[in-house]
């Protein structure tokens, strides 16, 4: 599976619009969408070069997308699936994610107190959690990964088998500050150097395959993915 089908871009943009609109989702290819806070909304939002925003203590009754934009979600929100082709994904503490979060050049950070009830998918961007709990597996292809604040990812960690220029970069994973992964991280390509940076409380409490185990008394070897 390359990135859920590279998160189902195949479709060109003006043909994905118009179906996600017929589906009942407000859809624009270059629009913008904004949820105010407190504010509900049945349905989702689609678009090409627009952003999303969602307030805070908001509620989004359907999956937001984008393809040049990016999505932002205030604290205390409940939202479900969120897509990105090129831009970020930006949710702040005590939000719940009724689905999944997936992103294939954009990073991603979730705020502490927020869960996501899905799986989490990257190609090539970067994945932050503080304070995070996810239910699903994190899937990453080319982006590095940093838990902090004793986050909790309760199934498998995985580097997929990446193909072009980045298949054989270094890639790293911290899982810092209390965090801990309850099931397995695997690298699924051998010759691809990966390196899991165990901080003070941290663990994988599955197997670790095909990487390099570094643990560390001093909590961030860097500062960031």
């Amino acid at each position: 599976m390359e990135a859920k089908a590279m998160m189902k871009k195949k479709l060109p943009p003006a043909l994905l619009v118009l179906l996600v609109a017929a589906a009942g989702c407000q859809a624009g290819v270059n629009r913008s969408f904004r949820v105010a806070d407190g504010e509900k909304a049945d349905g989702g939002f689609t678009t090409v070069n627009g952003n999303v925003r969602i307030g805070a203590g908001a509620e989004v009754g359907g999956s937001s997308q984008t393809v040049n934009g990016s999505i932002t979600v205030g604290e205390g929100s409940r939202v479900e699936d969120l897509a990105t082709v090129n831009g970020s994904i930006r949710i702040a503490g005590n939000v719940t994610v009724d689905g999944d979060l997936e992103s294939v050049n954009g990073s991603m950070e979730c705020g502490s107190g927020t869960t996501v009830r899905g799986e989490i998918t990257t190609v090539n961007g970067s994945v932050r959690l503080e304070g995070t709990v996810v239910e699903g597996t994190l899937e990453t292809y080319n982006g590095g990964v940093t838990m902090r604040g004793k986050s909790r990812l309760k199934r498998d960690l995985v580097i997929e088998r990446s193909r072009g220029s980045g298949s054989r970069r270094p890639l790293e994973i911290r899982i810092l500050e209390g965090s801990v992964v309850e099931g397995d991280v695997v690298a699924k390509a051998r010759a691809r150097p990966v390196t899991v940076f165990l901080g003070e409380g941290a663990a994988v409490m599955g197997e670790i395959e095909n990487a390099e185990v570094v643990s560390h008394d001093v909590e961030d070897p860097s500062s960031g993915p």
